[in-house]
């Protein structure tokens, strides 16, 4: 995120993917040698049956979805991509199991560190374009004012961690919090980030409910700066807010779904007709319609590229995942709630983004999604004993499955790169097939795979499972 800005915005999407792939490179391999014992299969047999059950069924729709995919390679890629992010996810929750009070504020000294640096960078941005600038100069750095909305959704209450992740909150703390989340909200109200405010503004009511005054450091924070930051849209704005005048104030019609009413439903028309495995993983960037290459809603582009069943399987899986969160909310320490409280509302404010944005595909909100996710189902509060350590050798099976985790990564950045190189070499073709210059972002800034297949129509990772076993 910290990249100039005059690089492009085509050119920033690729390089965050590498940042993305070079992160997992990192975790994967030194967090799974540290949690080796993470991948034992025998962990999962002290899951709830149920729980059990529900991944085995969905670990079985992906295989069948992967083999009958007109795309075996893009459709492993696409299954190594999210099955590593979700390993990513698991680790994390594991390593952070046993996290004392001290790292947790260092954390959110980190991330309040990083808000104070963006915000300073944006600033000298702005101040530059200010005369002439567009809803797309207040997410400088990102190829899409909203891919920096999708990030923003999460880090903003994980900085929150800086004050309240103390014996007691520091006011001073919260003061230094507060100004550079008032910079970000400032940026996401001008730039009419819909989904993102609603993520926030949904996560900070959640955590109202489940912990009440418990909540108030963290709720009065975000409460406090977003106030700010929309005092400043309306007195601060260059593209619109009061200095435009009432009937002026928005850039555009915040009434409209941005086309994402088409997206969504041509998402469960491909759900319907292609029950139950969908039409392939990755398959809404190769559908033959020269648009967005994800239909910008989580569950609804699991539906359409891996099948209806999944998507509800998932869907199920975030119920019994907000079912765990509200019994612990309810059964921890008072003392523990401030920490719990802004992890919630990174969790609700992700995935509730995650239904009106490709927030698991773009490279840096990905990340930030594995980070709200894996933080808040692997806290442990206080009162909770810590897990047993284990002894004696790392069983085989634990030492073969993060072996082959390995070889998937490794896969992955195999076939990220063919594919690197043949969304460049498609990307004139993609700008005369469209009549226009303009991305479609999936895996890199040029998506559909269609525009690639133009240009190398016999490649690899268009090939299908039939056509190896004919060729």
């Amino acid at each position: 995120m910290l990249l100039p800005w005059q690089l492009g915005s085509a050119s920033l999407y690729p390089l965050q993917r590498v940042v993305q792939l070079a992160t997992l490179g990192l975790v994967l391999p030194i967090g799974g040698l540290v949690l080796l014992r993470a991948f034992e299969p025998a962990r999962l047999l002290r899951l709830p049956a149920r729980l059990r059950w529900t991944l085995s069924v969905a670990a079985v729709l992906m295989a069948a979805a992967l083999v009958l995919a007109p795309h075996a390679g893009v459709a492993l890629l696409e299954l190594g991509y999210l099955m590593l992010l979700s390993v990513a996810g698991s680790l994390l929750a594991a390593s952070s199991n046993n996290l004392p009070r001290l790292a947790w504020a260092a954390l959110g000294g980190l991330l309040t560190l990083f808000l104070l640096l963006y915000s300073v960078f944006a600033a000298d941005h702005l101040h530059l374009v200010w005369p002439f600038a567009n809803r797309h100069d207040f997410g400088p750095g990102f190829a899409n004012v909203r891919f920096f909305a999708d990030v923003a959704v999460g880090v903003m209450p994980l900085a929150l961690l800086y004050a309240v992740a103390r014996r007691r909150p520091s006011a001073v703390a919260a003061f230094l919090c507060v100004i550079p989340l008032t910079f970000w909200w400032w940026l996401l109200w001008v730039s009419e980030s819909r989904a993102a405010l609603l993520g926030l503004i949904a996560g900070a009511a959640v955590a109202l409910f489940l912990f009440g005054r418990a909540a108030r450091w963290p709720l009065t924070m975000l409460a406090i700066s977003g106030a700010l930051g929309l005092v400043g849209w309306w007195f601060l704005n260059p593209i619109g807010g009061g200095g435009s005048g009432a009937e002026q104030a928005f850039v555009r019609d915040i009434t409209s779904s941005s086309g994402r009413l088409d997206l969504w439903r041509d998402a469960l028309r491909y759900s319907l007709g292609h029950f139950p495995l969908g039409i392939g993983p990755m398959g809404f960037a190769g559908d033959g319609n020269l648009r967005s290459a994800h239909a910008h809603n989580f569950f609804l582009n699991t539906a359409a590229e891996w099948g209806l069943p999944l998507a509800l399987l998932l869907l199920a899986l975030l119920l019994y995942g907000c079912w765990v969160i509200v019994r612990r909310a309810r059964a921890m320490p008072e003392g523990d709630k401030p920490i719990y409280a802004c992890l919630v509302i990174a969790f609700v404010g992700v995935v509730v983004n995650a239904q009106f944005a490709g927030s698991h595909i773009i490279p840096l909100s990905s990340l930030v999604l594995v980070l709200s996710i894996g933080l808040v189902f692997g806290y442990r509060p206080s009162n909770e004993a810590p897990p047993p350590i284990p002894v004696g050798p790392v069983p085989l099976r634990a030492t073969l499955i993060w072996a082959a985790l390995m070889l998937l990564y490794a896969y992955l950045l195999y076939a990220g790169l063919e594919l690197y190189w043949l969304a460049e070499d498609s990307t004139a073709t993609c700008f005369q097939e469209q009549g226009r210059a303009y991305y479609y972002p999936r895996f890199w800034a040029q998506g559909r795979l269609e525009c690639m297949q133009m240009v190398d129509p016999d490649h690899w990772l268009f090939w299908s499972w039939r056509d190896w076993r004919q060729g």
